[in-house]
């Protein structure tokens, strides 16, 4: 009786086992692949039975039954046999390394919808199955053991292959939130991130972002997260990277290109990602470009998040530093100022110096200021600190001026019109600081010609050529230019150069040239980029430019090869605010070659370049 028991046991067991396999086999979605085209359905599991339909190449239909050669499937309310060889079945995953269809994919501690979230999948990551149940499959993937939805391995391709549609972006939580299973009401509470908390943005759903931190993996309110954007690489990106990624963007998006927009890059496995901002620090597009082909693989709008904080606001509120470049400099050196508050602040400088008040500020954003004495002597500068709720803060540092004089001359001089210093210095009926633009662009121009006399000095241009200002005018360029190129031995001529191709030859043979950058204002093109879509200019004023400039905004390279488009020129390097003046120094950027050929360029052609 027992051993009849027990005999029955082992055969149910069996059944058992025999029926859990075959339940498993059912119901599975699998996907069609051939070697070529359409796969016959057939009425029996026999190749002359005749066919019922055809199912197209990569479809995914449903698997009744799974045989070692032939497998029933329904097809269009149809059912019949297909070869099991032609069919992607979810139970043959485990023991293989796949990657996802394309897309991404979110990796879960629990076979179920809603279960914690452990990271997301991208396409490029290798998925190895260690075993399927269901509809679910549990994976190993960058160290991290979870279970990930079957449906994204459906060509269980071994390779990885697809759009890259995801992203990995560096963000910080801007105020407390919390961090969910879900997008949707649905979800569950995983942790809670602080204001400040570093984070990076995976995925965007409507109105919430996937976010990995140290607390946790989960879906936040995108309000609540800052994009901080990609950092500059090493690697010098090629020009039509950043070309397709603008045109890109400028067909998908209307509002892109209408605002002016800086942009920052960063090398992304075999791609690069590009990354738009607003002029308040707002992120509003990015691109991701294949490296090789220039092929644009996604274009995003980023302009649901929140405004990245501000660097300058690095001490607890209340607290301030002033910082100097020197304690004692020279008559015509430049002091620089740095300044670190707390969130939300503004600043104003004020200047005495041998016991006069010489300048004072308005109130304003500026963390870092600059000023260039004329005369020696001890001098104070005050800087007081004032955030929006009234809180003020006000420290003194001192500094002293003898009476030594730097040397105006040198090709590495970019002379600055507007800090201060060249407002004593006359221009016929003006000075320097105020009319001086075109002196300083053949000043700029002669010194990289090799002239390191003082007849080269822009002081000694303007009483020279003093008869080239026109009251009411200004200065006559054209004049200025033919008279100094009989003074100094370079050629030029009457007619401007607007054919892109003349003046890429000539800015190769060693030629300058001088124009109108913007409205009533002379700047120096002094070099081309290496594919000749942009120009290098020297401009001695550059918030004139900013103020007046159309059709174009001032540009720098990035380290990684990019050129990022300034808002102000706060953004440019090497830019120093006078606030003395109010005033930009002078700057060296690019510009887009179609801009500058648009506007006509005045030739200076050292005699030796042929």
């Amino acid at each position: 009786m027992n051993v009849k028991h027990g005999k029955r046991l082992t055969f149910l067991a069996v059944m058992l086992l025999l029926l859990c396999a075959l339940c498993a086999a059912l119901g599975e979605t699998a996907r069609v692949i051939t070697p070529g085209g359409a796969l016959n359905i057939r009425k029996k599991a026999d190749e002359k039975s005749t066919p019922l339909e055809s199912v197209p190449n990569k479809t995914l239909v449903e698997v009744e039954e799974v045989g070692e050669v032939w497998s029933r499937i329904v097809y269009k309310k149809k059912t019949g046999y297909v070869k099991t060889q032609f069919l992607k079945l979810p139970s043959k995953l485990p023991g293989q390394t796949v990657y996802l269809d394309g897309g991404s994919a979110l990796l879960r501690a629990e076979p179920e919808e809603g279960a914690a979230i452990l990271g997301p999948i991208s396409c490029a990551s290798p998925v190895e199955v260690l075993s399927v149940e269901g509809d679910w499959a549990k994976a190993l993937v960058d160290g991290r053991e979870g279970w990930v939805e079957t449906s994204h391995f459906t060509f269980q391709y071994q390779e990885p292959v697809g759009t890259q549609d995801w992203m990995k972006e560096a963000g910080t939580a801007v105020a407390s939130c919390e961090l969910t299973t879900a997008p949707g009401k649905e979800g569950k509470t995983v942790a809670v991130l602080a204001a400040g908390t570093a984070v990076t943005v995976t995925m965007i759903e409507n109105d919430r972002c996937l976010v990995l931190a140290e607390e946790g993996c989960g879906w936040a309110d995108i309000s609540k997260i800052a994009l901080t954007g990609p950092t500059d690489g090493e690697t010098v990106i090629p020009t039509g990277a950043a070309a397709a990624a603008e045109k890109a963007l400028k067909k998908q998006f209307k509002a892109f290109g209408k605002t002016n927009l800086y942009s920052a890059v960063q090398a992304e496995g075999n791609a690069w990602r590009f990354g738009y901002f607003a002029g308040n620090d707002q992120y509003a597009y990015g691109a991701l470009v294949d490296a090789e082909g220039a092929k644009v693989l996604l274009t995003r709008d980023y302009t649901g998040f929140a405004v990245p904080p501000k660097a300058c606001a690095a001490l607890p509120e209340g607290e301030m530093t002033v910082t100097l470049s020197a304690e004692t400099l020279a008559v015509g050196e430049v002091l620089d100022v740095t300044v670190t508050a707390w969130e939300n602040c503004q600043t104003r400088y004020a200047l005495t110096g041998n016991g006069k008040k010489l300048a004072e500020s308005e109130k304003g954003d500026h963390f870092t200021a600059a000023y260039r004495p004329r005369e020696a002597g001890e001098y104070v500068l005050t800087v007081t600190v004032t955030d929006k709720n009234g809180l003020t803060r006000t420290q003194e540092a001192g500094f002293t001026v003898d009476g030594s004089l730097p040397t105006q001359a040198g090709l590495a001089d970019i002379y600055s019109q507007k800090d201060g210093w060249w407002k004593d210095k006359k221009y016929r009926h003006s000075n320097l600081g105020k009319s001086g633009c075109a002196i300083f662009t053949l000043s700029h121009a002669l010194q990289r010609m090799g002239h390191t006399e003082d007849a080269a000095l822009p002081e000694n241009l303007a009483v020279k050529y003093a008869y080239c200002l026109i009251p009411e005018e200004g200065t006559s360029n054209e004049l200025l230019i033919n008279t100094a190129a009989r003074d100094f031995g370079f050629k030029t001529r009457g007619k401007l150069y607007d054919d892109k191709a003349q003046i890429l030859q000539l800015l190769d043979e060693g030629s300058y040239f001088s124009f109108s950058i913007a409205r009533g204002h002379i700047a120096l093109a002094c070099g081309r980029n290496e594919d000749g879509a942009m120009i290098r200019v020297v401009d001695s004023a550059p918030s004139a430019t900013f103020e007046r400039i159309n059709g174009a905004a001032p540009s720098y390279q990035t380290r990684s090869g990019a050129y990022r488009a300034a808002l102000s020129p706060d953004d440019l390097p090497g830019a120093r605010w006078y606030f003395e003046t109010d005033e930009y120094g002078g700057l060296e950027y690019w510009l887009p070659m179609e801009y500058v050929a648009k506007r006509g360029v005045r030739l200076i052609q050292p005699t030796d370049a042929e």
